[in-house]
């Protein structure tokens, strides 16, 4: 039975984790549109679905606190009580505090956190609301006080089924979801069943009386007899996805040896039937491989939501701690990544907002002097283009400054006054990403440590991505961020130089050329080329590796092939000897070399069997075209 309860309180800490994620940005989007009877309603039943299954468990610290919560939800739902900043902070400690408590429960610490205060603290407020609507001082002794445990016959111990069965909203309203906590108890509690049918098939239920197993047998036993809906969803393991992705990139590994055998089959044995044969079974198999790599990859797919929704909380607590007012705007939510994507973005995330809201956004009276909305906006915005994720980050902010920005590298000694004044305004925006640099003399709770950009920069580049910023004076900053969709299997160009195969990450790659010796030129010690008027850096892929060789990557004609590289608005071109093709790769990660310094993301093998280095053409970029290079 030990068993069972382990996996009904997992389900639990599941489902109440999901369930605050889903309302906790509902409390801000609450507090921007007023008092709105169909938000205050599916935060209400949440909060109660909670403290239901908390009580049917025994968990009583979260009982209280949503409870207390919970009473002032049902004041604002029913209209007692106005909306308020003050009730909303003091609900979203509760918030807080639900947290906290399941993550003591999910770790099982055996930590107990005193809610006392918080539940005290949650009374107060709703005391002094019903005071303030009926215009008595909060301290007269006439207020008549509000107990919250008193909002709703609190029920015994021994009666946890009841808890349960009442609860109106399961803590995920939709039927599909598998191993739902709620579903331990008859179907006729739901929401969707009337009050008079629900209090009937409550009191036919034998109360348990000896311990909480016999209180799921009980439940189970009287759930009426009728059809179950089959489950849509099913939790799994998250290992047991990456077990299963692991596979399917070795299964692609396989596919490319068997076509490279086929083709070689082909040219060699092209009378003979078994041929034919052959080809047509491998083609098959290339065609339920890429299905089935796709059909896997999409099983670990998330929407970004998943990060974005922890956004418009941490704003309003950003904003209101400088004293600033800001208004988040959130597009494409529902754009869906990788799951490794969404595990290392939000930290960058979180870095580039706090850096909106204390730099680069003004105070009301600063936007009202210059003619802006006394409000100021932060945009974020999602989309899809190709195999990449963008992730758009803008605001209506006064914009970087780009001289003192760079006066600041200098006084810091991160650049030469030289090297400031030969940098264009595009390059001197990078200066915010450099290790140690900060435009504040004093460091704040939000800024000012020099470590924030410098985070974003490395994180975004350990995905495989890459960030620019765009500024404006008075008119804001977009910080854009590009990140492939999947860190797995990806499409890659393979190259050859001084007889050494190289795999290219498709992605970043704008096009390849074919160029003679004359095309290329030499300006103060660099080579360059000029494609469609605009002039590009050019460099031998031999001594960005370091391999010591000074071949020039040309064949005997005198020709180099050159790989075209754009990240955002920069280009640069690599030159290699031969260009061989585009394969299928499954990154392998290589221990014992440090992946950051040595310009190589990975090794994979190749359809002939052989192991190559994947190119980490991101970092290259960050090192050759970063600040200082311009």
């Amino acid at each position: 039975m030990n068993d069972e309860m382990d996996e009904i309180i997992s389900e639990f800490l599941t489902e109440a984790e999901e369930s605050l994620d889903r309302i906790e940005p509902l409390f801000v989007e609450l507090e921007q549109k007023g008092e709105d009877k169909e938000l205050i309603n599916d935060i209400f039943r949440s909060m109660h679905t909670i403290k239901g299954a908390a009580g049917f468990l025994g968990f009583q610290p979260i009982v209280d606190v949503a409870h207390s919560s919970e009473n002032i939800m049902k004041k604002l739902r029913d209209g007692e009580i106005p909306l308020a900043k003050e009730l909303m902070d003091v609900i979203l400690k509760s918030i807080d505090m639900l947290r906290l408590l399941l993550a003591h429960l999910k770790n099982k610490d055996g930590i107990e956190e005193d809610v006392g205060p918080l539940v005290k603290e949650l009374g107060a407020a709703l005391n002094n609301a019903i005071s303030k609507c009926d215009g008595i001082p909060p301290e007269t002794p006439s207020a008549k006080p509000v107990e919250p445990a008193l909002q709703e016959p609190a029920l015994p111990k021994s009666e946890p089924a009841i808890q349960a069965a009442v609860a109106p909203d399961p803590i995920i309203s939709t039927p599909e979801k598998a191993a739902d906590i709620t579903h331990q108890i008859p179907e006729a509690a739901s929401a969707n069943a009337s009050p008079d049918q629900a209090v009937a098939d409550i009191k036919q239920i034998p109360l348990p009386e000896e311990n909480k197993s016999k209180a799921v047998d009980q439940a189970s036993k009287n759930s009426p007899q009728k059809p179950k809906e089959s489950a849509q969803n099913l939790r799994v393991d998250i290992e047991r996805i990456d077990k299963v992705m692991d596979l399917a990139g070795e299964v692609v590994l396989v596919r490319n040896r068997l076509l490279n055998i086929s083709n070689y089959f082909d040219l060699k044995y092209s009378n003979d039937p078994m041929t034919e044969t052959l080809m047509e079974t491998v083609s098959f198999l290339d065609r339920v491989t890429s299905e089935m790599q796709l059909a896997v990859m999409k099983i670990r797919m998330q929407p970004i939501k998943k990060v974005l929704s922890k956004f418009p909380r941490l704003v309003r607590d950003m904003s209101s701690s400088v004293n600033k007012d800001v208004e988040l705007t959130i597009y494409g939510e529902g754009t869906e990544v990788d799951k490794s994507v969404i595990e290392h973005i939000g930290d960058p995330l979180t870095h580039i907002l706090r850096n909106s809201i204390d730099h680069g956004l003004e105070s009301s009276e600063e936007r009202i002097a210059k003619g802006k909305p006394s409000k100021g906006n932060v945009i974020i915005n999602t989309y899809q283009k190709g195999t990449q994720i963008v992730i758009e980050i803008s605001d209506d902010g006064k914009g970087l400054d780009i001289e003192k920005l760079k006066r600041k590298a200098v006084e810091k000694g991160l650049l030469t006054e030289d090297e400031t004044r030969r940098m264009s305004d595009e390059v001197a925006t990078e200066i915010i990403f450099m290790p140690g640099f900060s435009t504040k003399d004093v460091a704040t709770e939000l800024s000012g440590r020099g470590v924030g950009m410098d985070v974003v920069k490395t994180n975004i580049s350990l995905l495989n991505g890459y960030v620019e910023v765009s500024t404006e004076k008075d008119v804001g900053t977009t910080f854009k961020i590009c990140i492939p969709l999947t860190l797995a299997i990806i499409q890659a160009l393979m190259v050859e130089v001084s007889g050494a195969k190289y795999a290219i990450p498709l992605s970043p790659i704008e096009e390849t050329l074919k160029v003679s010796k004359k095309d290329i030129d030499n300006v103060t010690g660099q080579n360059v080329i000029v494609i469609r008027d605009k002039i590009c850096p050019l460099f031998e892929l031999n001594q960005l590796l370091g391999n010591g060789l000074n071949g020039h990557s040309e064949n005997e004609a005198g020709h180099k092939y050159l790989v075209v590289i754009a990240m955002g608005d920069k280009k640069f071109c690599i030159a290699v000897d031969k260009l061989i093709g585009q394969e299928e790769v499954v990154i392998k990660t290589l221990d014992g070399i440090d992946t950051a310094s040595s310009n190589v993301l990975g090794a994979t093998i190749t359809g002939d069997g052989k192991v190559v280095f994947i190119l980490d053409v991101t970092g290259m970029s960050r090192n050759l075209m970063g600040v200082g290079k311009g």
